[in-house]
């Protein structure tokens, strides 16, 4: 059967709706196949929302890949002011809170959910400017460019940090003339967010830019016991600095300098499971954190453009609770302990990448050479107070991991809009820790990832492409299982000192296609991924008491297949509506808990089956713009260890702007029907005024948010 490419699109999509029933994803695509696209005009008339986080930075629609772009003005849509706001519009992108933030994130149900003693490679990294916040998450956001969110391996571009995804948040930086915004919002529960941005040159030469954000609010839980309402408080400072000098014609040099100073509250779990606690010890989620990145571009040799990162990363953190979530006295024995994790993290990293110019090319084909290196240090203090008793608990480890990496990719033209893309990163990494309980293990490993890509460009505006690719994580040591079979000598435990990598395999196939006058765009990627020794967490109670010994194991090989789109429609001059939307299914491989119990073939943690975002822009006048926007999602199971579950929901978001010269007023809600959503959460017996009967117990995102925004830019 012999179809032409609008048709083909549609027969595709035709069958993958049969077999998921996935509507939207079929009109949406008919639809944008239907405008007719004259590549004669496409480069002046279209639109081109450029990927920062690319090799070459090129346009998103010719990119292969699932790709999601968020600008300045989708974040606006929800007032969002953190990452967490952020993340709920996206396709398959999850995310697990533990904290006073939203720090884990997950991509087609993919992705950590917490870190205690044992330091992980996230599956899903963090990229602020270039530089590595993997694991550690970001505050403000009021300075954003563009955030991006790879979905899938993206082993060949990222490493050993993007098994599943990666997000790339870009801020912005300095301008040939001076440009400012100063911002102020406040809020319900006594929330206040300062934000201002600057920037400019100094001459042709030297430019740069500031941005300085403050947020802060007392919390959504009430601590009936301390009468307090601001022990899960949020009290952020954020700056970032850009210099950028323009060296010779050939050099451009950019000095990025960032500084995070988060002193947060923690108590957030509660023995009656809603926002009011009982802790006489309230936790703390404290991150100081300081950057700075000298990066170089350098366009001076005739086959290749040159482009360098070194950056230096420093962070400490104390995150701790009260582990018995209540009080002297509730418990028997007047048991009442506290749990306290100090750590402090040092990298270094170097990335040198050629980029081949068209007298480079070899052959016909557009090439990337790159080497990457890193040395990070991990050193965690664990304090575990049991006040009843006056004891201490201490734990001390250090991990020291090398990594060494060479990359390269190729795009090689075949015919008639045909390409291939491919791709291919070796990388070596090497383990030394130690820690009190004389524990030493130094671990190793070479690991390799791969992407092969068959491109159709039907004309600059619509891609049609074919992806394989494949990701890796690195494995680790498990520093707390080790010390509590060392103490307590359980040979299960013992068995469990370390863990091996995870690979994780991915077909896909996408549409992505912008019609010619930008009224409809629309990007639809279905995907099947096989994981092999899949990292699960897994916990065990050593001595029957409050210290439970957590670690990473590695299951079966499972599975994670769905499909994913991104729309906008310009239904209207003056009338927009976006759409995202997802259906995902997953299925663990083998895996038996040290309990005994079986969770083989069950669905994995943190994947909803189903996600949406339906989103109207409606600008009522020039300067009056009403945004409403419903997210949704399906339930989902909270660990790989129990079938404790999420409730679905949907959340309704409204913002009303208006526009007046330099001044911008907003009055919006976020979760206007209120709804209790959980972001964390755990199944066992923690209260003993029931007897110690287990329970789920959530961890609650905010509640309804309402506030009003005003912010002059010039």
């Amino acid at each position: 059967m012999v179809l032409t490419p609008q048709a083909g699109v549609i027969s595709v999509f035709l069958e993958i709706h049969t077999k998921m029933r996935f509507i939207p994803s079929l009109i949406t695509v008919a639809i944008c196949s239907s405008y007719p696209l004259y590549a004669s005009d496409a480069e002046t008339a279209v639109e081109r929302i450029r990927v920062q986080g690319d090799f070459r930075q090129q346009a998103l629609q010719n990119i292969s890949g699932s790709v999601a772009v968020v600008g300045e003005q989708d974040t606006k849509r929800t007032s969002a002011q953190h990452l967490d706001d952020v993340l709920n519009q996206l396709a398959n992108v999850n995310f697990t809170a533990g904290a006073s933030r939203g720090r884990y994130i997950q991509v087609r149900g993919i992705g950590e959910r917490s870190e205690f003693v044992d330091t992980i490679n996230p599956s899903v990294g963090i990229l602020v400017d270039g530089i590595d916040y993997s694991g550690l998450g970001i505050t403000g956001i009021s300075d954003l460019a563009q955030l991006e969110v790879f979905r899938g391996p993206e082993a060949t571009r990222f490493g050993a940090n993007a098994l599943a995804g990666m997000i790339n948040l870009t801020t912005k930086g300095p301008t040939a003339a001076a440009e400012g915004k100063a911002s102020v919002t406040l809020a319900n529960f006594n929330s206040r967010q300062l934000a201002a941005q600057f920037s400019n040159s100094v001459n042709k030469q030297i430019g740069y830019s500031l941005s300085l954000e403050q947020q802060s609010s007392d919390g959504f839980i009430e601590n009936t016991y301390l009468n307090r309402d601001d022990t899960n408080n949020i009290d952020e400072f954020t700056g970032r600095l850009k210099l950028r000098y323009q060296a010779s014609d050939a050099l451009t040099l950019q000095l990025v300098s960032h500084f995070v100073d988060q002193n947060n509250g923690y108590d957030a779990f509660s023995l009656d499971r809603n926002r009011t606690t009982l802790s006489d010890q309230p936790g703390q989620d404290l991150i100081r954190s300081k950057a700075i990145a000298l990066q170089a571009d350098y366009r001076g040799l005739p086959f290749a453009n040159v482009l360098a990162q070194l950056s230096y990363l420093t962070a400490d953190s104390d995150y701790g609770f009260d582990e018995d979530w209540s009080y002297v006295g509730l418990h028997p024995d007047e048991y009442s302990t506290t749990d306290r994790y100090l750590r402090q993290r040092d990298q270094l990293t170097l990335d040198y990448r050629f980029i081949s110019t068209p007298e480079g090319k070899l052959g016909n084909s557009d090439w990337v050479l790159g080497l990457y290196a890193a040395n990070k240090s991990f050193d965690l203090t664990r304090q575990f107070w049991n006040w009843d008793l006056w004891q201490a608990d201490a734990f001390v480890s250090e991990l020291s991991r090398s990594n060494a990496a060479v990359y390269g990719e190729l795009n090689t033209p075949l015919s008639d809009g045909w390409s291939l893309t491919s791709g291919l990163r070796i990388e070596r990494y090497e383990d030394e820790y130690s820690d009190s309980s004389g524990g030493s293990i130094n671990n190793d490993d070479t690991m390799w990832g791969a992407k092969l890509s068959l491109n159709y460009q039907v004309n600059p505006q619509a891609l049609i492409y074919l992806l394989t690719s494949r990701g890796y994580k690195a494995g680790g040591v498990n520093g707390d299982a080790l010390a509590k079979a060392a103490d307590d000598s359980l040979a299960d435990l013992s068995s469990k000192a370390s863990f091996k990598p995870e690979t994780l395999y991915n077909a896909e196939f996408g549409v992505k296609g912008v019609a010619l006058d930008n009224s409809v765009s629309a990007r639809v990627a279905a995907f099947y991924m096989w994981r092999e020794d899949m990292q699960v967490k897994g916990w065990l109670n050593p001595d029957s008491g409050p210290q439970f010994a957590g670690f990473i194991d590695n299951a079966g090989s499972g599975r994670n297949y769905g499909i994913e789109m991104e729309n906008r429609l310009q239904l209207h001059a003056q009338f927009a509506l976006s759409l995202s939307a997802s259906w995902l299914k997953t299925e663990l491989g083998r895996y038996i808990t040290l309990d005994g119990d079986v969770f083989t073939g069950r669905e994995q943690a943190q994947a909803p089956r189903f996600q949406y975002s339906v989103a109207a822009d409606w600008y009522l006048s020039e300067a009056l713009l009403v945004n409403v926007s419903v997210q949704g999602k399906d339930e989902f199971y909270y660990s790989d260890g129990h079938n404790a579950r999420s409730s679905r929901y949907e959340l309704l978001n409204a913002r009303i702007s208006y526009q007046l010269a330099h001044w911008e007023l907003a009055l919006w809600a976020r979760n206007i029907l209120d709804k209790d959503i959980g972001v964390r959460g755990f199944y066992f017996g923690n209260d003993p005024r029931d007897g110690y009967a287990p329970h789920v117990y959530e961890q609650f995102a905010e509640p309804r948010r309402v506030g009003m925004s005003a912010s002059y830019q010039f």
